[in-house]
């Protein structure tokens, strides 16, 4: 059985592809069980959700969401969500308007660094949504002046994977240009999308080890143990972790598209532990929340 639970489409502004194509690439994959988990949004299921094909498939209202704990970032994967609902329209507002506030701070923090970038042109390269480390590339290297800086993302070492090396290197705790803007306490998105969702802990080899126990202090009901973070190793630890904690587990390749991140495909085959969409649907059902037949 092939599952993907964790795709980008370019509703997230570092997502390459429309959802219209993800559903034709889910189709093509055979992909039984599938969420568009976009940052922060939940419009590429939107999107979807009045789509006429029927292609056997079943799609899983998702969004990714940035939380923060502390000085770290923590990514909270949210199923079955209703994008209707006035408690996640409200936590979508707290972080977008925390995010612009992030975008302008970065801007600053570039500047600062010697490039050139006004936030402007920075909102017309997002295309309407909140900007991304994607976009601030994209908008970067519109100048060619700013280009002789970042050589290296563009025919360099690091050109193999340019968006995800920059993210890391420039805004990623301890890079170059990194602000600390929290988007939403943890605490605080539980508190307001409380019984709203099915919560996975998403790719958890992201995050720092000595916050690790900590996280499970809050209501994740899942981990997404099958990551393509994960080696065999890792994917192992993590099913040992959510063992622990009593959570399952579930499985995304944090799919963004070729460019934004090489060697990392659509749909995961769970034939090896079929009861990971089993126990999904199972809290999905039990709280009443929302799936989407295709």
């Amino acid at each position: 059985m092939i599952i993907d639970l964790h795709i980008h489409s370019n509703c997230s502004s570092d997502g390459e592809y429309s959802p219209e194509e993800i559903l034709q690439y889910v189709k093509q994959k055979n992909i039984k069980y599938f969420a568009i988990a976009d940052h922060n949004t939940i419009s590429g299921y939107d999107k979807l959700k009045d789509c006429e094909q029927s292609i056997g498939t079943v799609m899983i209202p998702a969004a990714e969401f940035s939380t923060f704990y502390g000085e770290h970032e923590v990514h909270v994967l949210a199923y079955g969500i209703d994008s209707e609902n006035d408690a996640l329209k409200g936590v979508f507002e707290t972080i977008n308007e925390n995010k612009l506030k992030q975008a302008h701070a970065r801007v600053k923090a570039l500047k600062k660094l010697g490039f050139e970038i006004n936030f402007d042109d920075l909102m017309k390269y997002a295309t309407g949504n909140v900007p991304s480390g994607v976009t601030f590339l994209n908008t970067l290297l519109k100048s060619e002046y700013n280009k002789k800086m970042l050589s290296e993302y563009i025919d360099g070492k690091k050109s193999y994977s340019p968006y995800t090396s920059f993210y890391f290197d420039f805004f990623a705790k301890g890079g170059q240009s990194h602000v600390h803007v929290p988007l939403i306490d943890i605490a605080e998105f539980f508190d307001k999308m409380d019984g709203k969702a099915v919560f996975s802990m998403a790719h958890p080899g992201l995050n720092p080890d000595n916050i690790m126990e900590d996280l499970f202090d809050f209501p994740f009901d899942a981990v997404e143990v099958f990551s393509s973070y994960h080696n065999a190793e890792e994917m192992k630890f993590f099913q040992s972790v959510a063992d622990e904690y009593k959570c399952f587990y579930t499985a995304g390749s944090d799919y963004h598209g070729p460019n934004v991140k090489p060697n990392i495909f659509m749909g995961v085959d769970c034939s090896f532990n079929p009861v990971i969409m089993e126990k999904l649907l199972d809290a999905i059902d039990r709280r009443n929340l929302y799936l989407y037949n295709l």
